[in-house]
C-alpha cells in the first residue's frame, strides 16, 4: 500500500499539491466569507423568524460545501504524507507534519461539534425556539468558524514552510 501511495505521488504529484492548496484556499476563503461577509448582513434583519431561517440555511450549505473540501485536504496529505517520505527525514519537519495533522484533526472535530449545534438549532427552528436557535447559531459563526479559520491558517503557514518557500 505504501509503494502505491509513493508511485501515485510521484506520477501525480502536481495534480495532488494543487488539490491540497486549492481545497485548503477554498476551505478558509468559504470560512472568511461566512464570518465577516455574511454573518453581519444576517444581522440586519429584523424579522427574527426570517433572519434565522436565512441563517440556518447559510450554515447548511457552509457544512455542504465544507465537507468535500475536508475530504479533499485529508486525502492529498495522506498522499504527499507519504510520497515525500515525511517520517524517515528531518525530525523537525516530522513534528511540523504532525502539528498540521493534529490541528486538521482538531478542526475536523470543531466540524463536528459545530454540525451537532446546526441539529440541535435546526430542532429549535421547528419547535419555534428562538433562543435554542440563536445560541447555537451563534456559537457557530463568533466562535467554531473563527477557530477553525485560524488553526486552518496556521496550518496553512506550517504548509508553506514545509513546501520551502
Amino acid at each position: 500500500m505504501r509503494d502505491f501511495f509513493i508511485e501515485s505521488f510521484s506520477d501525480y504529484s502536481r495534480i495532488i499539491i494543487f488539490l491540497h492548496v486549492i481545497s485548503a484556499a477554498l476551505l478558509i476563503g468559504s470560512m472568511f466569507t461566512v464570518r465577516f461577509v455574511i454573518h453581519p448582513i444576517q444581522k440586519e434583519i429584523s424579522d427574527m423568524k426570517i433572519r434565522f431561517e436565512n441563517c440556518m440555511k447559510m450554515v447548511e450549505r457552509y457544512m455542504l460545501f465544507s465537507l468535500p473540501m475536508m475530504f479533499f485536504i485529508i486525502a492529498t496529505s495522506v498522499f504527499m504524507h507519504i510520497g515525500l517520505g515525511f517520517r524517515g527525514g528531518n525530525p523537525l519537519t516530522n513534528v511540523m507534519v504532525h502539528t498540521k495533522e493534529a490541528l486538521w484533526t482538531f478542526i475536523a472535530f470543531n466540524m463536528l461539534y459545530m454540525y451537532l449545534k446546526y441539529r440541535r438549532a435546526q430542532k429549535g427552528m421547528v419547535e419555534e425556539n428562538y433562543i435554542e436557535v440563536e445560541e447555537n447559531v451563534v456559537l457557530i459563526v463568533r466562535y467554531l468558524i473563527p477557530l477553525n479559520l485560524l488553526l486552518a491558517a496556521i496550518s496553512g503557514y506550517f504548509g508553506v514552510i514545509l513546501r520551502g518557500f
